[in-house]
C-alpha cells in the first residue's frame, strides 16, 4: 500500500508539474489551445491544421471562419466539438468536420495526462490508423504537448452510411444483431496483427504506451487500481459486495502473476475502451473511434469488456456464453482460430479488468460528472459480471497452478 501512495503520488506531482508548464506555456503562446472558443477562430483553425497535419497538404489550409454546430456530443474526459469551416479557393476540408480537445475540467486533465491518453490517441490517428481492417474516422491533423492534444477529424454525421452511438445508448443496450456485428468487428481486428512478433508489435505501437507493461504507466495503473477501491466503497455502499472487494484485493496482491496470464502467448492489437458508445455502423460494416486505450494483449478482453458496458445484466446472463463462442467461430472465419475452452477461461480472467476500469473511474472521480448514472450502472455490471462467471475460483485456481 505504502509504495502504491508512493507511486502515485510521485505520478501526481508530474501531473501537477505538466499542467502548470502549460499554463504558463499559455502566457508566451508555446502550449496547445484547449477551449472551444480559442479553437473556433480561422487563424488558430490553420495553424492547428499546419502544425498537426498528418498528410502533406497540396497547399496551406485557408479556414476563413469557423462557426460551432450545436450539437451535443457527451465525453467521459474530452470536449467534442462540430464545427462547419468557410474556405477560400478550392476546399481542403468538407464543409464541416470533428474536434476533439481535453476536458477543461482541471482534474480529469491531471487524470489523463497521467495516463498518456490523448498522446496516445494522437499517435494512434497519425501512426496506426489507416492500417487497420476497421473503419476508423479520417484525421486531417493532430498532435499533443503536454496534456493537451488535439484531433481535427472527419464528421460521421455528414456521412448518410454512418449511425452513431453515445454512451447513454450502453442503458437500453444493443439489440443481439448488432452485438454480434460488434463481436465479428473485433474477431477482424484481431486476427489482424496476431502473427506478429514483440518487435515487429513494438514498431507499430511501442509499449511505452502500454498501460500495464510499460515500466512508468505499468506502476501507475497498479497504483491507481490498488488505492481505487476505497473511495470507490465509499461513494457506492453497497454495490460492491464483501467478496467481490476481496477478490479484488487479492488481485492487486497478485498483480504480477496476473500480469504474466493478461500478455501471454499471441496478442493482438486491441481497442481497449471496446464499450458500444465507442462503436458506429459505417454501411454494412462496424467501424470504432476514440482509441485512448489501444494496446496489446489477449483478444478476448475487448469483448468481455464490450458486453460487460453495454449489454444490460438480464439480457447478457441469458447469451454470454453463446456469443463468446460466436467470437470463437469468428476468430476462425478471419483466420486466427483460437479454442473454445480457453477462451472462455480468459474471458472469466478478464473480466476483472472491466471491474477495476470503473472502480478507478468511480473512485477517484476523474471523469465526466454527467455520467454519473452510467457509472453507477457499469459498475453494478462490473460486478455482477464478475459474481456471474465466479471470477473468484478462476484467481484461486490459477493462483495456485502458478505457485505450484
Amino acid at each position: 500500500m505504502l509504495t502504491d501512495v508512493v507511486t502515485l503520488g510521485s505520478a501526481a506531482t508530474r501531473g501537477l508539474g505538466a499542467l502548470a508548464a502549460d499554463s504558463l506555456g499559455d502566457l508566451v503562446g508555446a502550449s496547445l489551445p484547449f477551449r472551444p472558443q480559442q479553437v473556433c477562430r480561422a487563424d488558430t483553425m490553420n495553424r492547428l491544421l499546419r502544425e498537426g497535419a498528418v498528410r502533406p497538404w497540396p497547399r496551406p489550409p485557408a479556414v476563413t471562419a469557423v462557426r460551432r454546430q450545436p450539437v451535443p456530443a457527451v465525453s467521459s474526459n474530452c470536449q467534442n466539438l462540430v464545427l462547419d469551416l468557410e474556405q477560400s479557393g478550392p476546399a481542403l476540408l468538407p464543409d464541416s468536420v470533428f474536434v476533439k480537445l481535453p476536458m477543461e475540467q482541471l482534474a480529469t486533465r491531471w487524470f489523463m495526462g497521467i495516463m498518456r491518453s490523448w498522446r496516445l490517441e494522437s499517435h494512434f490517428f497519425r501512426h496506426v490508423a489507416g492500417d487497420l481492417p476497421l473503419r476508423t474516422p479520417v484525421t486531417y491533423a493532430t498532435a499533443w504537448r503536454g496534456t493537451r492534444f488535439y484531433l481535427i477529424q472527419e464528421n460521421l454525421r455528414q456521412d448518410p452510411g454512418v449511425e452513431l452511438f453515445v454512451n447513454p445508448d450502453m442503458a437500453s443496450g444493443p439489440s443481439l444483431a448488432l452485438v454480434r456485428r460488434c463481436l465479428d468487428a473485433f474477431a477482424c481486428l484481431h486476427a489482424c496483427h496476431v502473427h506478429l512478433d514483440p518487435v515487429a508489435r513494438a514498431a507499430i505501437l511501442p509499449l511505452t504506451y502500454h498501460p500495464f507493461l510499460s515500466p512508468r504507466l505499468g506502476r501507475v495503473s497498479r497504483a491507481l487500481n490498488s488505492l481505487a477501491l476505497r473511495p470507490c466503497l465509499d461513494k457506492r455502499p453497497g454495490v460492491i459486495p464483501p467478496e467481490v472487494a476481496a477478490a479484488y484485493r487479492r488481485s492487486i496482491d497478485n498483480w504480477d502473476r496476473l500480469l504474466q496470464f493478461w500478455f501471454s502467448g499471441p496478442l493482438s492489437l486491441l481497442h481497449g475502451d471496446s464499450h458500444l458508445g465507442n462503436f458506429f455502423v459505417s454501411g454494412d460494416a462496424m467501424g470504432m473511434l476514440d482509441w485512448q486505450a489501444a494496446h496489446w494483449g489477449k483478444g478476448v478482453r475487448d469483448v468481455q469488456y464490450f458486453l460487460i458496458d453495454s449489454l444490460p445484466r438480464p439480457l447478457l446472463e441469458a447469451h454470454e456464453r453463446e456469443l463468446v463462442d460466436y467470437y470463437v467461430e469468428r476468430r476462425a472465419a478471419h483466420g486466427a482460430p483460437v479454442d473454445a475452452a480457453a477462451t472462455w477461461q480468459e474471458y472469466r480472467a478478464f473480466t476483472f479488468h472491466t471491474l477495476f476500469t470503473i472502480v478507478v473511474a468511480v473512485g477517484f472521480g476523474a471523469l465526466n460528472e454527467e455520467q454519473d448514472a452510467l457509472m453507477t450502472e457499469i459498475l453494478g455490471r462490473a460486478v455482477a459480471a464478475v459474481q456471474r462467471v465466479d471470477y473468484a475460483s478462476w484467481l484461486e485456481e490459477y493462483l495456485g497452478a502458478a505457485m505450484r
